[in-house]
């Protein structure tokens, strides 16, 4: 069996990896990993929650010490201006026993071609015609436009300014998401002695322009040795395909796949679930195509529907954008069942997962992340 990766992004080289790792032992099972040198990785750092450290830890033996990615520990997320009762909330703990991590996706993708599990090669793919593969996974990026093979998830923003500071805030080990008046901007430690940013907005109620001045001001930019010039503009939008396998040999992957904006660092786990399933369907054969897609689609709208329950409180800032986002509303009665379990229990009940009573998750959520983040925007610290 051959199987083929087309692109070397976060999707794509972990993709690779997963299967690499856990076919190693398998003679009938060949891995290769196909991409366009031409195309450069992501320049911002990026964060992930915990299955990607499970897999870099299994696969290739980073540590705290051995850190060759000069990843930095990820302790949670810490919300800033959201809601109205606390000005700082850290409602996105990672539990004490457990760590994620920030990186630079240049260094983890250089790493992961180099690590020997699959075979690797340059080369620019126009069409599926030129792969002679059983299987192929195309995770080469944000799709052509095409809306009707994608479906539109419910999000508020569809643009971003990034940027990298030429300094490390000290002592931050958790990404800062911060909400402004145009929306939010996550804010990242990188290991190297810079900080990326990137401010999300909504560019059908912020112009570009006037989102890029909130952004100085905020964040004093021009102090941190970042230019304007040197400030990346991008428009994006919100979706998911309608049809993830094609022809039961084609699986899209990575944006090629779905794209939702950045809070709560669901990109890199969602990609990774997608090929945990993939691999149960074509290495071990115990469930089908069809189903997987499902199957993945409810865990997409899931964390819409966890995401935009954020926007849904507000922040200290009576503007525009967030007068549109406080009117977002889930129609998931899951959702809802869900929040009003967490509510009613106690917090030290709901730690305990182990619990069949209390283990129901929600996309990458357990009942006490609901309370956690309920908590945090209803109750004063």
């Amino acid at each position: 069996m051959k199987i083929t990766i087309l692109g070397r992004g976060n999707a794509g080289c972990l993709a690779a990896l997963h299967y690499g790792y856990y076919t190693r032992n398998l003679k009938n099972v060949f891995i290769e990993l196909v991409y366009d040198p031409s195309i450069p990785p992501e320049k911002v750092g990026q964060a992930t929650i915990l299955g990607i450290p499970d897999l870099l830890w299994k696969a290739l033996g980073i540590n705290w010490y051995n850190n060759p990615i000069e990843a930095t520990p990820k302790l949670g997320i810490l919300y800033e201006n959201w809601g109205s009762k606390n000005e700082k909330s850290f409602a996105s703990p990672i539990p004490l026993d457990k760590v994620a991590l920030h990186y630079s996706p240049a260094k983890l993708q250089e790493l992961i071609l180099k690590s020997g599990y699959f075979n690797v090669q340059e080369k620019h793919v126009d069409s599926y015609e030129e792969i002679d593969s059983d299987f192929i996974f195309d995770c080469r990026g944000k799709p052509a436009d095409n809306s009707d093979d994608y479906e539109e998830l419910i999000n508020p923003l569809n643009s971003v300014l990034l940027g990298e500071g030429k300094s490390k805030e000290a002592d931050i080990n958790w990404t800062r998401a911060v909400a402004t008046p145009d929306g939010w901007t996550f804010v990242i430690p990188n290991t190297k002695q810079t900080t990326s940013y990137g401010y999300l907005y909504n560019d059908e109620i912020t112009s570009t322009e006037e989102a890029s001045a909130n952004f100085e001001e905020i964040f004093s930019l021009e102090k941190q040795g970042v230019h304007q010039s040197e400030i990346s503009k991008l428009k994006f939008s919100n979706y998911i395909a309608k049809q993830p396998i094609i022809d039961n040999r084609i699986i899209l992957g990575g944006n090629r796949l779905s794209f939702l904006e950045p809070l709560e660092a669901t990109a890199n786990e969602a990609s990774l679930l997608w090929t945990r399933k993939t691999f149960d369907w074509i290495i071990y054969n115990t469930t089908t195509p069809d189903l997987i897609s499902q199957e993945f689609s409810t865990y997409i709208h899931q964390i819409q529907n966890f995401v935009i329950w954020h926007y849904m409180y507000g922040s200290k800032y009576d503007t525009p954008f967030w007068e549109a986002a406080r009117k977002l509303k889930i129609e998931d009665p899951i959702f809802h069942d869900r929040l009003a379990t967490a509510k009613k229990l106690p917090m030290i009940d709901l730690l305990d997962t182990n619990s069949m009573r209390i283990n129901e998750t929600y996309g990458q959520w357990q009942l006490w992340n609901f309370k956690h983040w309920y908590d945090s925007m209803t109750k004063q610290s």
